[in-house]
């Protein structure tokens, strides 16, 4: 927990933003961290933002208000700066939230670690919920304590502000400050504030809720590409962070400017066929300049739409340069064709020996590409399916390319060839190859993992090669942009095979548990978190964290004299592998009201996608080495109203203990997908709950419309007072758009939708998937929210 005197000062810059301030500082106000010092700086705002920004500061002592005539984002955030009282110094953009642990978690961060500052997570929100900010989805994958920019390049891609915490001595010591009268404040600060860094933390939880303004209201910056100021100061920011970095470290600079070719500038780049004369003279201009300080090499590892592009900007030949962006931006799909040798991508002037656009240009280079679309165990072994393909040869016909699949061992030189897969059909989206037969299903035995010399922990990598007569291409299996479930199993006794995200790919952890969870249950105002451990533990402790390796707090783990020894086992078969039946009990006390005080003050609705407040529960021995607590056959979890939330304590998807705090909801404990009907059924809360409007919720994940289908009435039990279930027609869904529905619930026909909770005894139930009338439709666990996908005929 944060010590008593390390306070952190929230800069919050506002100008006309009455519609989100009060949620804002509800939010900022609401924070778990005790010591905050708020500076509020009105930038001249001309609605009724002051005066709100004003009532804070008259009623809560933590919140300061400075006025000044309007400057901009960068003078106001400067401004509070100057007025900095804390240790820490944060920055929250006032139509955005933050969730209620994000400064705890950040500062108790670089309280463990000594790092010049902490990232988090970014989800944006929408008025669809949360969803993960595509910029940090491979940036903040996994937690990673005291790394830096050298080992971990992509962090450049990490350009908020808002999702940090910084020492204030560092950011004195190197005398950062914003830049005033431009857009995009942000890059010239946080790229070379990267590379200055002794070390940073990078956290996987959301932090930060970065808001994406609604058609209708005031567009962002962001949201403001077409116009020529916002052009102009989207070089210039990048232009200083590449400055910034080329006095650094040259290497760095060289790996920032081929992220912006990629990313930053790309975006306006492909705006080139849409906009006037002025426009894209005054692009041409800026993108010259900047590209005669890129070297070369940079160009040349571009994919060829950007390097054919990115070489006519530099060449001034604007006419050429519009013509190829508007065959090759992300919503064309140029093909590839043959010439001599080689394969091309078919743009404009792929012919015409046009000197800044030589043949060699649009020239496609090896590429794989993997996805990791779903992951389950099936009679023991774990069944990975996904899709891989060559970027240049597609896979339109199943044996294109031959696959094969092999786990390596991080540490070691074995390897292990996997079953061999047959093709499948995936649904094809717009590319510039055919790839309708790159689907995979690898099958893994885990007592391959063993040896000759029995389980030893460890990890493995999963890896592919496609081979073409060109030679095979390898890598690792990457994640891509799904989050599919990664359940972990016991596999024999005393060894747990993991499944989980590595920030390079998908890997496989074989772990030897110490100990393990038998149950929990509520005694008195207590959590009793009972289990069992090799060894007598005393001085042994549980840990609760919101994310690896950062503490929150600790209890004291007690021996228990509980007798001989059961023989626990867990999976589907009680008899089946799980810890050794040997070890003695433990049992540790968890105050009910340290978890209600953890998640923080219920100031408004749980948002969609929004995971909450919790905590994963470790096990330290007393030489301090820390492990994971597995769950066994047999396990309780709890479910128990506090004052207006419910606590809850169950397991993950790989199967360890987690701890939740939630409003009253209703959970599922049994899915079905069969006989043309979607059929669920679970439990309500107890307490002084009304639910006899309950009704289950479609809403389509991503789209511009607020697409939304309310499920049929419910069949409130008459068995159970607090269970219910609800049958869907599957021919009722298949007029609905091609996509991902998350399934959610409302209260009333008037409450806000909120995540529908999939107990773990459901989940091992899924996916499950049925074809109708030419369409296929999954139920899909994912890590966020269980999900149904509708899909085109493959």
């Amino acid at each position: 927990m944060p010590e008593l005197g390390a306070s952190i000062t929230v800069v919050v810059p506002i100008h006309n933003v009455r519609r989100y301030l009060v949620d804002c500082l509800d939010s900022i106000a609401g924070q778990t961290y005790p010591d905050l010092d708020v500076v509020l700086v009105d930038d001249g705002s001309t609605d009724d933002s002051g005066e709100i920004a004003e009532r804070y500061a008259r009623t809560d002592d933590r919140f300061r208000l400075i006025r000044q005539p309007n400057r901009g984002l960068g003078a106001a955030r400067n401004t509070g700066i100057e007025a900095a009282a804390g240790d820490y110094l944060s920055f929250v953009d006032s139509d955005d939230l933050l969730p209620p642990y994000a400064l705890e978690v950040l500062v108790g961060a670089l309280r463990q670690t000594g790092s010049d500052f902490a990232s988090g997570n970014v989800a944006l929100l929408t008025a669809r919920g949360l969803r993960q900010s595509p910029l940090h989805r491979g940036t903040h994958r996994a937690t990673a304590l005291r790394t830096s920019l050298k080992a971990r390049r992509n962090l450049v891609y990490d350009r908020l502000a808002c999702n940090k915490v910084f020492r204030r001595s560092f950011w004195e010591r190197h005398g950062l400050r914003f830049p005033e009268g431009v857009r995009y404040e942000d890059i010239p600060v946080t790229v070379p504030a990267y590379a200055l860094a002794g070390s940073v933390d990078v956290l996987d939880l959301p932090v930060y809720y970065w808001r994406q303004r609604e058609p209708g209201a005031e567009l962002s910056i962001t949201q403001r590409q077409h116009e020529v100021r916002n052009l102009v100061d989207r070089f210039a920011a990048v232009d200083s962070a590449s400055r910034s970095l080329a006095a650094l470290d040259r290497g760095l600079k060289d790996w920032y400017d081929e992220t912006t070719l990629v990313n930053d500038l790309r975006i306006f780049l492909d705006l080139l066929p849409d906009v006037d004369q002025t426009y894209r003279e005054r692009f041409r201009d800026l993108a010259t300049d900047y590209l005669s300080r890129v070297d070369d090499r940079v160009l040349d590892r571009l994919v060829p739409r950007l390097r054919v592009a990115w070489h006519l900007a530099r060449a001034r030949a604007l006419p050429e340069l519009v013509e190829v962006v508007a065959a090759s931006r992300l919503d064309a799909t140029p093909p590839v064709v043959r010439r001599g040798g080689g394969r091309y991508l078919r743009l404009p002037l792929l012919d015409a020996g046009h000197p800044a656009a030589p043949r060699r240009l649009f020239r496609l280079g090896p590429g794989v590409r993997t996805e990791v679309h779903e992951a389950r165990w099936v009679d023991g072994r774990l069944h990975v399916r996904g899709l891989a393909y060559d970027v240049i040869r597609g896979a339109a016909r199943p044996w294109v390319s031959a696959r094969v699949f092999w786990l390596r061992e991080a540490t070691g030189r074995r390897r292990i060839r996997l079953l061999p897969s047959r093709p499948r059909r995936v649904a094809q989206v717009a590319a510039s190859v055919p790839y309708g037969w790159s689907g995979f299903s690898a099958v893994v035995d885990p007592r391959r993992l063993g040896g000759r010399e029995g389980w030893r922990p460890g990890e493995w990598v999963f890896n592919v090669a496609l081979v073409n007569p060109g030679g095979p291409q390898r890598r690792t299996l990457g994640l891509g942009d799904a989050r599919p479930a990664l359940p972990a199993r016991w596999v024999a006794h005393g060894v747990r095979v993991v499944p989980y995200p590595h920030r390079t790919g998908l890997r496989l952890r074989v772990e030897r548990p110490r100990a393990w969870i038998t149950g929990t249950r509520i005694d008195g105002a207590d959590l009793l978190v009972e289990g069992r451990a090799l060894t007598h533990p005393p001085g042994a402790a549980l840990r609760l964290a919101r994310t690896t390796g950062v503490l929150w707090r600790s209890y004291p783990v007690e021996p228990v004299d509980d007798g001989p020894a059961p023989a626990d086992r867990v999976g589907t078969d009680p008899s089946g592998p799980g810890p050794v039946s040997s070890g003695v009990g433990w049992a540790a006390r968890i105050p009910l009201a340290d978890l209600v005080a953890g998640a923080g003050p219920a100031y408004r609705s749980p948002l969609v996608g929004e995971v909450g407040p919790g905590w994963r529960v470790t096990f330290v021995d007393p030489g301090g080495e820390t492990s994971e607590l597995p769950i066994v056959a047999g396990f309780t979890g709890v479910r128990r109203i506090v004052g207006e939330v419910e606590v809850l304590a169950a397991a993950t998807d790989d199967e360890v203990l987690s701890l939740r705090v939630l409003p009253p909801g209703p959970v599922v404990y049994d899915a079905d997908l069969a006989d043309g009907l979607l059929s669920l059924a679970g439990g309500l809360p107890g307490g002084e709950y009304d639910w006899g409007d309950l009704r289950i919720v479609l809403r389509q994940r991503t789209g511009a419309d607020p697409y939304e289908v309310p499920a049929p009435d419910l069949e409130l039990s008459t068995e159970v007072s607090t269970g219910w279930r609800v049958r869907i027609p599957v021919a009722g869904l298949t007029g609905l758009p091609d996509g991902d529905w998350l399934l959610l619930y409302r209260r009333t026909a008037d409450a806000p939708p909120a995540n529908l909770t999939f107990d773990i005894i459901a989940r091992p139930s899924l996916p499950q998937d049925i074809e109708v009338a030419g369409r296929r439709l999954e139920l899909l666990p994912t890590r966020d929210q269980e999900t149904i996908r509708l899909t085109p005929p493959t």
